[in-house]
C-alpha cells in the first residue's frame, strides 16, 4: 500500500515537475521576446556606449548613494565621449539603468525567475541549484556566494532557501 502512494506520489510530483518546467520554457520565452523588443526600440545606441554607461551607473551606485552630482557627470561624460543630443543622453542613462537593475539582479535570467515564479517554483529552482554545486561533494566558497546572491535576486526569503539547501542534503545523505 505504502509502495503504491509513494509511485502515485512520484508520478505526481513528475507530471508537476513536467509542467513546471513547460511553464518555465513559456515564461522565459516571453520574458526573451519582451527583451528583444526592448532593445529593438534603443537600436539608435552602440553596445560599447550602453556598456559603458551602464559601468558608471554600476560605480556610482556601489555606495548606494547615486547622488545628482554622480548622475551630472555621467550625463557629461556620455555628451562629450558618444556626441548625443541632450534628449539621447537622459535616454541612454536611462537604458544605462535598466540594464544595471538587470546585471545586479543577476542576469536577465533571475529576473525572468523573480518576476514569472511563484515562491514555491523558486524554492524548487534553489534546490536543483544546490544539487549542482554539491553535485562534486564539496562547496566552494565561489558557489556559495553565488548561490547566495541568486537566492536574493530571485526574491527568496532566507528561511526558504535553507529550506532547500535542507532537502538536498537530506536526498544526498539517504543515498
Amino acid at each position: 500500500m505504502c509502495e503504491q502512494s509513494d509511485q502515485r506520489l512520484s508520478a505526481a510530483n513528475g507530471a508537476r515537475g513536467t509542467n513546471m518546467l513547460k511553464g518555465f520554457r513559456e515564461r522565459a520565452l516571453k520574458a526573451m521576446a519582451a527583451r528583444k523588443q526592448e532593445r529593438a526600440e534603443h537600436q539608435e545606441f552602440d553596445r560599447t556606449a550602453i556598456a559603458a554607461a551602464t559601468l558608471m551607473v554600476e560605480l556610482a551606485r556601489l555606495d548606494t548613494d547615486f547622488d545628482e552630482a554622480e548622475r551630472k557627470r555621467i550625463l557629461e561624460i556620455i555628451h562629450t565621449r558618444f556626441k548625443l543630443q541632450p534628449d539621447q543622453v537622459e535616454e541612454l542613462l536611462s537604458v544605462a539603468e535598466d540594464r544595471h537593475e538587470e546585471a545586479y539582479a543577476n542576469w536577465i535570467f533571475t529576473k525572468t525567475i523573480k518576476e514569472n515564479f511563484d515562491l514555491e517554483e523558486r524554492g524548487q529552482i534553489m534546490t536543483y541549484l544546490w544539487e549542482i554545486a554539491l553535485a562534486d561533494g564539496e562547496l566552494h566558497d565561489l558557489e556559495a556566494d553565488l548561490l547566495l546572491r541568486i537566492g536574493q535576486a530571485i526574491d527568496l526569503p532566507e528561511n526558504e532557501r535553507i529550506k532547500a539547501l535542507l532537502r538536498i542534503t537530506a536526498r544526498l545523505q539517504a543515498g
